[in-house]
């Protein structure tokens, strides 16, 4: 009975496999396998662990600081027991931890130079990984990140090679990880002489790279294209895309607000990269920015980093549940479906098209153009459709802007002024379509196209 049972799990198995293409069934492995969700978790936030941190939507957590000195010993963490907590609850729910080395400074002072010193001889490097090593130990981690800030073309560079080189080979051989923490890029081909100092050599020793794609600038925090030019960046530097994770924020500059702050002032601004302030304005990720860089990192890349998951809400507008959420959503698609889907945001909330609700489904025609059923954009927007079956035109009035679609016709009607399309409205199993843009331009909307993750972003 058994071997018979066996052989039918066989047969069932078989069967789902030959269901599907190859690339198809390669996706489902990917996202549900080796897609990285990897939560920066910072001592000096002073939550308890078990209301901050979101263990079943985490694949790995990197705790900061520990902090180098330049004579190869390590300056203690402040607050051990709370990592011996985090890394017994990470592992009874399956979440690897890693200890981040590092940082952008210690007590207000940058610690790029003692990196510089500490690894500038062989007898300090040394030291400093026999203490790296040590500390894994002792709290029973699962890898190190290394996050210097930043090394310089030059001598510096090599020094970062050898301290890399060195401290893998020692890692490796008792099974942990080693990453680091690394630029975002303006340019998909041109990445800042910090970037360029890491080498080739270096790059191959990771396990992956967390991608500082955040920072930017006090205006241009984290939008969506860094994002993008990121990871091409890092790939264009022969980092293959399964080594490649994405930083995002879940905090605001220049205001330096947390992302749970900035929805206890509004539950809207979930759905902003951008909030008015008094004195500093906030430029940050709503849920969107978030969801639109999640699809791109499972089209692109291998994960999604967060500084710092302690920043987040843990409600319906958690950011981190809007990755997971999205994971999801990609989960159960085919890679075809998952590389022809449009998405929508109309100020700042997604627009969706479900096959239930039998309202039609957007898609792009013969000729790349992003056609979309207009009867729930024109509702989203707040205006009335009906259909003048006389004349066959599809009629929309919102304040007092009236757009009339005729069917068939290479025009629309925006109070009696006729605009001229570079195709026609047409009427597909009961739903009439039309170019997006004309949808949204005739209430006076605004247009942008990510090409990339297919999202449409359209803002009054």
């Amino acid at each position: 009975m058994i071997r018979v049972k066996k052989i039918l799990s066989f047969i069932l198995v078989i069967t789902c496999i030959m269901a599907f293409p190859f690339d198809q069934r390669y996706i489902f492995a990917q996202n549900n396998k080796d897609f990285k969700v990897v939560g920066y978790y910072s001592e000096i936030f002073k939550d308890p662990i078990d209301k901050n941190v979101q263990f079943d939507k985490l694949t790995h957590i990197i705790y900061a600081f520990l902090i180098p000195a330049e004579d190869g010993t390590l300056i203690g963490i402040e607050k051990p027991e709370k990592l011996k907590e985090l890394v017994k609850k990470s592992h009874k729910n399956n979440v690897k931890v890693l200890i981040a080395v590092g940082g952008w400074s210690y007590q207000n002072i940058p610690l790029d130079p003692a990196f510089e010193k500490m690894a500038a001889s062989d007898e300090t490097r040394k030291k400093f990984i026999e203490n790296v090593i040590k500390f894994v130990d002792q709290y029973h981690l699962d890898g190190v990140e290394i996050d210097w800030e930043y090394p310089d073309l030059g001598k510096s560079s090599l020094k970062y090679e050898k301290l890399i080189v060195e401290l893998s080979k020692e890692l490796k051989e008792k099974g942990k990880y080693l990453t680091a923490a690394l630029n975002g890029a303006w340019s998909e081909t041109e990445g800042p002489a910090v970037s360029k100092a890491v080498t080739g050599k270096c790059l191959k020793e990771f396990d992956w790279i967390n991608v500082m794609a955040y920072d930017a600038n006090d205006k241009q925090h984290s939008p969506f294209w860094f994002a993008n030019t990121s990871i091409s960046y890092w790939i264009n530097r022969g980092v293959p895309k399964e080594k490649i994770v994405i930083g995002v924020p879940f905090y605001a500059r220049p205001s330096w607000k947390q992302y749970r702050d900035l929805i206890a002032e509004n539950r809207e601004n979930a759905y902003q990269d951008f909030a008015k302030g008094d004195p500093l304005d906030s430029y940050y990720n709503g849920i969107n920015t978030i969801k639109e860089k999640t699809r791109i990192a499972l089209k692109n890349a291998s994960g999604v980093m967060i500084f710092d998951i302690n920043e987040d809400t843990t409600d319906d507008l958690s950011l981190l549940k809007a990755i997971n959420d999205t994971i999801d959503e990609v989960d159960v698609m085919s890679l075809d479906a998952f590389n022809n889907k449009i998405y929508c945001v109309v100020d700042g909330h997604e627009l969706t098209f479900e096959k239930e609700e039998n309202m039609g489904m957007p898609f792009i025609d013969e000729n790349n153009r992003t056609l979309i059923p207009v009867r729930k954009p024109f509702e989203i927007i707040g205006a009335k459709v009906y259909f003048d079956e006389k004349n066959n035109i599809v009629i929309a009035k919102k304040d007092d802007i009236t757009l009339e679609i005729p069917i068939n016709k290479d025009y629309i009607k925006i109070n009696d002024e006729i605009v001229k399309m570079d195709t026609k409205a047409f009427v597909k199993d009961g739903r009439t379509y039309m170019p997006l843009r004309y949808v949204f331009e005739g209430f006076n909307y605004n247009i942008e196209w990510h090409k990339e993750s297919k999202t449409v972003i359209i803002n009054k």
